[in-house]
């Protein structure tokens, strides 16, 4: 391997920062980190909407998991990656797929990728990863972290052998499906097999009517701890499940008429043998990945040519932890000749989220903006009309890294118009955002796709986008004036799950607790007058039998919602990490408002809790200090359906949620080095009450 970044010292300015120039909205990168010869200026590469394959009801679909190759920007070569497609064609991202919903849909996956092989087996040659991957000491981290830095820095390979490379199980993310079909992370499939799915493309919960519309799911490779890996190589596509309504509103529903599928994902690159290839590169401290690099649709810092009209961007971020806290800008020069940064917010209106269009649209303010962590997704409508010929706008990220759920402040995250102008050209090394942009879109009338008037945007920023929307409740007051329309859970279930982190050595969990006086697990919920005592499910304290320091995926499941039943699970944030949490088969809202804080570090910021021992060192108490409130919902998370919801460190964030299909499924966080690293627990949907187990059950 060729060390290409023979890495400046931390402190050193990295040739790829954007220098301010005279010239306005022009961000040129001086020199090119990866010395192949070549300028990494940014927006040089073109963005084409991707045209959806439809797929439908009556045959059986074929689609390859196979190698391919990814050009990421015009002036490299191209580099090796994994992914999905028709007839052995496979694309990184994957076919952009789309189904008409409530017409089911059948797919066979096949995997055509190098030979897989059985792990830790001598006997079988070793499978190989499409990307290098780099482990390294960070001596100077949050300062300025090896992470902000192209090429591997003189890393060692990551150990992969616990991971089955190769082995395929793919997972409709957001997908109503039965078990059999939901990509169970143990049913993993080798080169030359097929998976077999079928996709009813239904809405969760329809018998309530409680309806969705237009929900843009997504695919993915989901096999068990090897998750991580194959996502990054590629292994994602949408999928877009196609409702009557969005045509009654006038929406855009293809490429041709304004429509635009954007998939985010942060990328690292090295050079091997003089070829470029993509980098998985982490530190001893820090497992999850964070590229300094932003590839949109697989091109990096694309440019999108678009008319002055009404677009429909579907924002997707499939990165494997980064969150993006998303602005719409434009930069031009100041009198003084510096950069000024102008937030254009009035133009992005929200429609839709993870499930399909809101309850009603949410006008982004200029002192807001998108936040996405990982696998949550976006439905906006972008106004352009009026705009001049040539007029440049820029899509810009502000979130640091990791991401620890902190709110925007105005204006711009609380920065003066030369903080903004700084971070956007020069980017934030200490959060680990070090090259902010995301893409830029050119004002272009001879560009091919034709939007929409602007009519399109006041018509839906003031319609009733799914009258069928309801508010889950504890009680099914009338709503307040200007929200929708409750529906009460009563008689519902509770589950409290602890997300968890061992210190040292950071290794992450999530364990589900019951009260148990003998427990040595103290909590005061919000709301709640005296603590109560916990234990782990399945864990009785003083049991020297179940004394490991694990809680593993395969222990005894704890959570048996029945089918039908109202559940409310709560999720108690112990760690210093937002954890973007994902529920299989259904969707969900949050509960109340905003969620709850506790007090979960010590002074010496130790988490209180150890889920080696099962232990608090203090009771984790509601927080009283109004300089660390918790977070409030943003409108997009409480008039619309989510099945994934960020829960920031410290918070409780309450979900009420209904399964009304049987049989076992998962829960995890959505940081892929998370979920395939103890953050993942199964859940059994079962047909009778059997929380108490299998009582009246005979053996011969």
């Amino acid at each position: 391997m060729t060390d290409v970044s023979t890495q400046p010292t931390p402190a050193a300015e990295d040739t790829l920062i954007v220098q301010a120039t005279t010239a306005a909205k022009q961000l040129t990168p001086p020199e090119n980190p990866l010395r192949s010869g070549h300028l990494l200026a940014p927006f040089r590469a073109h963005l084409h909407p991707p045209q959806a394959h439809r797929l439908s009801a009556d045959r059986l679909h074929e689609i390859d998991i196979a190698p391919t190759q990814i050009q990421v920007h015009p002036d490299l070569p191209s580099v090796p990656a994994w992914g999905y497609g028709f007839y052995r064609a496979a694309t990184s991202p994957g076919p952009l797929l789309e189904v008409t919903a409530g017409q089911p849909t059948m797919i066979r996956w096949r995997n055509r990728l190098p030979a897989s092989t059985y792990p830790n087996n001598p006997n079988k040659p070793a499978a190989t990863l499409p990307f290098d991957t780099a482990k390294l000491d960070d001596p100077n981290g949050k300062t300025d972290s090896v992470q902000n830095y192209l090429g591997a820095q003189g890393g060692v390979a990551q150990d992969t052998s616990s991971a089955p490379v190769g082995w395929t199980s793919v997972h409709l993310h957001g997908g109503h499906s039965h078990a059999d079909s939901d990509g169970w992370p143990d049913n993993m499939v080798p080169t030359g097999g097929t998976q077999l799915t079928g996709y009813g493309n239904t809405y969760d919960n329809a018998e309530l009517g409680l309806a969705k519309v237009g929900a843009f799911l997504w695919y993915h490779d989901h096999a068990m701890n090897g998750t991580r890996y194959h996502v990054f190589a590629g292994l994602a596509g949408g999928y877009l499940v196609r409702d009557p309504r969005e045509a009654d509103l006038g929406l855009p529903t293809s490429a041709d008429d304004g429509e635009i599928v954007l998939i985010l994902q942060d990328r690292n690159l090295d050079v091997v043998d003089g070829t470029p290839r993509l980098l998985h590169k982490t530190t001893a401290d820090t497992a999850e990945f964070f590229g300094p690099l932003t590839l949109v649709n697989g091109k990096l810092w694309p440019r999108l040519s678009l008319r002055p009209e009404v677009y429909r961007l579907r924002l997707l971020n499939g990165s494997n932890a980064r969150a993006y806290r998303l602005h719409l800008v434009t930069v031009e020069n100041g009198a003084d000749g510096n950069a000024v940064v102008t937030p254009h917010h009035d133009r992005v209106l929200v429609i839709g989220t993870d499930a399909g269009l809101l309850w009603r649209a949410w006008q982004l303010g200029d002192d807001q903006a998108l936040t996405m962590a990982s696998a949550e997704r976006f439905d906006i409508l972008v106004d352009l009309t009026g705009l001049s010929e040539g007029a440049q706008y820029y899509v810009v990220n502000s979130a640091e890294a990791p991401f620890g759920g902190n709110s925007v402040e105005a204006p711009f995250g609380g920065k003066s118009p030369t903080e903004l102008a700084d971070l956007i050209q020069h980017g934030d090394r200490p959060n680990r955002n070090p090259y902010p942009w995301v893409l830029r879109i050119d004002i272009d009338s001879d560009a091919p796709t034709s939007g929409q008037p602007q009519s399109l945007f006041t018509d839906t920023a003031g319609a009733e986008l799914n009258p069928g929307f309801r508010r889950l409740s504890h009680n099914a007051a009338d709503p307040a004036p200007g929200e929708p329309p409750a529906l009460a859970i009563a008689g519902h279930d509770h589950a409290t799950i602890l997300l968890a982190e061992t210190d040292p050595p950071g290794h992450l969990y999530v364990q589900e607790i019951v009260p148990d006086d003998a427990g040595e697990i103290v909590l005061r919920l919000p709301g709640e007058t005296a603590p109560t005592t916990y234990r782990v499910d399945g864990w009785m304290a003083g049991d020297l039998t179940r004394s490991s320091s694990r809680v593993s995926f395969y222990d005894h499941i704890a959570l048996r919602p029945q089918l039908g039943g109202w559940q409310v699970w709560k999720f108690v944030n112990t760690t210093g990490d937002t954890h973007p949490i994902h529920i299989h088969q259904s969707t969900f809202q949050p509960l109340e408002a905003t969620a709850g804080r506790l007090v979960f570090q010590n002074a010496d910021q130790k988490n209180l809790y150890n889920p080696d021992t099962r232990t608090t060192s203090a009771p984790l108490e509601p927080e009283t200090d109004p300089a660390n409130p918790p977070r409030t919902y943003e409108p997009h998370e409480v008039h619309g359906w989510k099945e994934v919801i960020r829960v920031d460190p410290g918070n409780v964030v309450k979900v009420a949620i209904r399964f009304d299909l049987a049989g076992r499924y998962v829960y995890h966080c959505h940081v892929l080095e998370h979920e395939d690293t103890e953050m993942m627990r199964p859940f059994v949907v079962t047909v009778m009450d059997m929380k108490d187990g299998m009582d009246g059950m005979h053996h011969g």
